[in-house]
């Protein structure tokens, strides 16, 4: 406690010059600390995304004489380890709204539920039930942007849209308006005219198709894809011949990550340079330091006080420098990275860098304060003491 104190004393009494050493610690520290903090909700949102877009399981497709059919669906809906089985069929195609609104849209016949190949977040009204697959009913769901361009508004519930299908043009009421659930899908759905979702059923009964273009599986278990890809392509073929693949989304999806996970690793790597450089100035105000007190430790030395003693005192100095860096960089960097992550909408990571971070600016402060504090310990003191 002794040497805190002096340390802190003298510190103090060169505040402005400590400040400002200080100052690189705490920009390199904050660095850092955004870089991770960003990175891991990067990594998290992703992560969810990519699950809303169907990435989480399997895609089961089939190719040359095999079909996808309801027997398949059934199937696979039958397997232990399969949570849920959604066929997804689309099809390019234009709409005219009530109020005369054109739209190239691409149409997506799905199942009835939450549980879809692409993550929905409803807005206004409802989800295709159960009632409107199984009665293969002229209902739709759209999105915001076609709602937008077909009506001029987004709440378009009980409007009409009429749509070219096999020939002739159909009337699909609406029943429901979303926006793509995952931020990534809005983002690509920018790109894309539109997206309206009908009953699966409905768009087999308009197309004259039984079939459907492929099925998303999510199983109980992720960790077992492998083998239930194997087991799924294994069973349906036993019934339907081969030429059914089952792709592992979830490796493709790990790959993602694993990008991730690199990228935000070389930032932090960049923004740690900003630390090695902090310690640079550390070690020169110490030097400093040592020149400009260097008749006060002649004088200590002539009173007894051991190099020991002197090499702690300069050590705690540049350990208060860092960690005092370290616990404010910290503090700005994650207030900076929580308060733009929260205006961007992204959702915060449960873990923030905190201990780490103070103990590594520590360490640095620590490394590059050894040279200078042993080389104040080791003056002689008549010499420090002739020393004006």
């Amino acid at each position: 406690m002794e040497l805190l104190r002096g340390a802190a004393r003298r510190l103090w009494r060169r505040r402005l010059r400590s400040l400002l050493t200080m100052g690189g610690i705490v920009i390199g520290v904050a660095l850092v600390s955004v870089v991770t903090v960003i990175g891991d909700a990067g990594r998290l949102t992703v992560n969810g995304e990519l699950e809303n877009m169907g990435l989480g399981g399997l895609s089961v497709t089939a190719s040359g004489q095999a079909v996808l059919e309801e027997g398949g669906l059934r199937t696979l809906r039958a397997m232990e380890d399969v949570d849920s089985a959604v066929p997804l069929m689309l099809q390019s195609t234009s709409a005219i709204g009530h109020d005369g609104g054109t739209q190239s849209l691409m149409m997506c016949g799905i199942d009835s539920g939450e549980v879809q190949a692409i993550g929905l977040e409803i807005r206004w009204g409802r989800l295709l039930s159960a009632a409107d697959v199984a009665g293969a009913t002229n209902v739709c769901v759209v999105d915001a942007a076609a709602a937008q361009a077909l009506f001029g508004r987004e709440n378009v519930l009980g409007k009409t849209v009429l749509m070219p299908i096999g020939g002739a043009e159909e009337s699909f009421t609406v029943v429901g308006v979303t926006q793509a659930g995952s931020l990534l899908f809005q983002n690509v759905a920018q790109m894309i005219p539109g997206m309206v979702y009908v009953p699966y059923t409905t768009l087999q009964q308009l197309t004259g198709r039984e079939d459907f273009d492929q099925v998303a599986v999510r199983l109980k278990d992720p960790s077992t894809a492998a083998s239930a890809s194997a087991h799924i392509e294994q069973m349906l073929s036993a019934t339907g011949g081969s030429g059914y693949r089952a792709e592992n989304l979830s490796a493709q999806k790990d790959k993602l990550s694993g990008v991730m996970d690199i990228v935000t690793a070389v930032l932090m790597g960049i923004s740690a340079v900003s630390l090695l450089v902090s310690g640079l100035s550390i070690m020169t105000i110490m030097m400093v330091s040592v020149g400009e007190r260097t008749r006060e430790i002649g004088v200590k030395k002539a009173l007894g006080a051991t190099d020991a003693r002197i090499l702690r005192e300069f050590m705690t100095e540049a350990l208060l420098l860092s960690m005092g860096g370290g616990v404010l960089g910290v503090a700005l960097g994650t207030g900076i990275a929580c308060l733009g992550l929260t205006l961007f909408g992204v959702s915060l990571p449960s873990i923030v860098p905190s201990v780490w971070l103070v103990v590594f600016a520590a360490a640095v402060g620590v490394v590059f304060g050894v040279y200078p504090a042993r080389k104040a310990s080791r003056l002689d003191p008549v010499e420090a003491l002739r020393c004006e």
